[in-house]
């Protein structure tokens, strides 16, 4: 079984990269993201819990994790 380390990191080429979500939340500071963390758990609520789909939930979690620990 693989797994996911707790924060997101992946190397170039890696198809998550290209998923509609990770390009609408990549290029925000973390500011916007904390502003707009309601907006970011709607995304994460939206997406199914298949194996295909947990490379962006990862990203998207590892981003929420990151507002909530600096608050």
């Amino acid at each position: 079984m693989a797994g996911y380390p707790l924060n997101f990191g992946v190397n170039a080429g890696n198809s998550v990269l290209n998923h509609p979500l990770y390009l609408k939340w990549n290029m925000q500071d973390i500011e916007y993201v904390n502003d707009n963390k309601t907006a970011l758990k709607a995304d994460i609520f939206k997406i199914m819990a298949t194996n295909d789909n947990m490379p962006i939930l990862w990203y998207l979690t590892s981003l929420y994790r990151i507002v909530k620990d600096l608050a």
